[in-house]
């Protein structure tokens, strides 16, 4: 930074400053520019070579005080289990302002948003962060006191939030505000529990020998559902409405692995089955032969229809909820330098939004990884070959396997099984809008043993990763904090919560 850039980022802060001090001894908005640069020990020239008026400085001073909180936020250790509801509720308090001022600034430039786009659209932005960045801990805290959201996460971190803001602006009328403060957020999050002790059970797919495993992933305690397949299980998701676990596989190796390695698979043999779980028969969706390798496997609550990707046949399917009428929605043959850069593998489903996600890992540990969208349908008279509407998220990513949306937050999660530092990871980003490319990549954890199978719990705030050294862990998102879950395990690749 030259000179003269680290004089005028001194002054802008200096003028901030100046101005939030003015705001705590006058206890309103109103204030000249006169004022600012004599609290601050400047001339109206320096004003203006940083702001255009008082409202812009204002608007300064409303981001730099969100850039704390988020900050403290970031910095703000996860709960502890069995914590008291009282006592987490406390901690996340300390976390987050109490200061009047800082509300009031946004409910001044909420109102004058009607009339300028860019205050709106960073209203917005920091509404959006500020619910990413709580949505965890709000998850946390309810996990940590044994309690779940009746409603989505989100809509229980928007109560908090709603509650937390009136009773600060509030809090100026009574005795007591902290007590109001504290009482504010306890009915909140009492009213958006649910008191039903949550269901902590995740179901696991073990790749050699092929299997199914229940996991509670409280206490750790595995019971084994299915042994002893002849087919590589890759993909699972959970049909609630037929209590059946529907899962991809890739047929049987073309031989046997070598040293615990993965065996190779080029036959066409894979097929899609379903696991009863109230009986444990298991019977076939698709039949075997209908295509490759099946992989990570997405399911559209609404209709049923199933979504996977093909890594060997390169490509990704789909077929009804019963396994007909399966039809190729993307061939990415030829559309890269190289065979095994074509490989799909992890698959997600934006119905609302109408668009499908997937990943193209590249060579083992080559840096080569892709992310990329298309429409759910095929545009009018085009093939899965030939399709016009496919955009590229992200490239050169270490080997990006499975996908996870949060719609809620707009983030998309995904595992990677590449080289480290940036491969064996957990990662998100924000999901661009069409036709923008991906924006920056958030490692939230490190250090998996060749990640895969990904199951995001928005309740609790938290994701599992499986990976093929036999590990389940407890991720969470708030923090990052690896927890355990199970180890000594078969490989594993797909998980799905229960």
């Amino acid at each position: 930074m030259n000179e003269t850039v680290r004089r005028r980022s001194n002054t802008r802060a200096r003028l901030i400053e100046a101005a939030e001090s003015l705001l705590a001894e006058a206890g309103m908005l109103s204030f000249s520019i006169d004022a600012v640069c004599k609290q601050a020990g400047f001339t109206r020239g320096a004003f203006y070579s940083n702001f255009g008026n008082i409202n812009d400085l204002l608007f300064a001073l409303y981001e730099h005080k969100t850039r704390i909180l988020f900050d403290e936020l970031s910095a703000m250790p996860p709960f502890e289990p069995g914590i008291d509801l009282e006592k987490a509720v406390e901690r996340l308090l300390d976390a987050v302002p109490s200061d009047a001022n800082w509300y009031a600034l946004r409910a001044v430039f909420a109102l004058q948003s009607q009339g300028s786009n860019d205050i709106e659209q960073a209203l917005h932005e920091h509404s959006r962060d500020l619910q990413h960045r709580l949505m965890p801990f709000v998850g946390g805290l309810l996990d940590a006191a044994g309690l779940a959201p009746a409603i989505s996460l989100a809509e229980t971190t928007q109560i908090v939030i709603a509650a937390h803001v009136g009773a600060v602006l509030q809090g100026a009328l009574v005795e007591n505000k902290e007590e109001l403060r504290r009482n504010s957020m306890l009915s909140a999050l009492h009213g958006a529990a649910d008191l039903e002790p949550a269901d902590r059970t995740l179901y696991a797919l073990s790749a050699v020998p092929g299997g199914i495993l229940k996991v509670d992933t409280a206490s750790g305690d595995t019971a084994t559902l299915v042994e002893s397949l002849s087919v590589v299980p890759d993909g699972v998701v959970l049909d609630r409405e037929n209590n059946e676990l529907v899962f991809t596989h890739m047929g049987e190796p073309d031989e046997e692995p070598v040293n615990g390695g993965e065996p190779p698979f080029y036959q066409r043999n894979g097929g899609i089955r379903a696991l009863s779980l109230e009986t444990g028969a298991i019977r076939t969706v698709v039949e075997d032969g209908a295509f490759t390798t099946g992989k990570q496997l997405a399911r559209d609550a609404a209709t049923g229809r199933l979504y996977w990707s093909d890594r060997e046949d390169h490509g990704v399917y789909r077929c009804e909820a019963d396994g007909s009428n399966i039809t190729a929605l993307v061939r990415t043959s030829g559309s890269t330098p190289s065979e095994i850069e074509d490989q799909c593998v992890g698959v997600a489903v934006d119905a609302v939004n109408g668009y499908l996600y997937w990943t193209q890992k590249g060579e083992a540990k080559g840096g080569q990884g892709r992310i990329l969208r298309a429409g759910l349908e095929l545009p009018e008279g085009a093939d899965a070959a030939r399709r016009t509407d496919i955009e590229l998220l992200w490239e050169n990513l270490p080997e990006p396997i499975d996908l996870e949306l949060e719609l809620d937050s707009n983030l998309l999660y995904w595992t990677d099984r590449g080289a480290e530092p940036d491969g064996n990871t957990l990662n998100r980003a924000q999901i661009p809008a069409a036709g923008d490319r991906g924006g920056v990549v958030e490692v939230v954890a490190r250090g998996f043993k060749e990640a895969i199978g990904l199951a995001l719990d928005h309740g609790r705030g938290v994701a599992f990763v499986s990976d093929l050294g036999g590990h389940v862990y407890e991720v969470s998102l708030a923090s990052g904090q690896v927890r355990v879950v199970l180890s000594g395990s078969a490989m594993l690749t797909g998980v799905v919560l229960g």
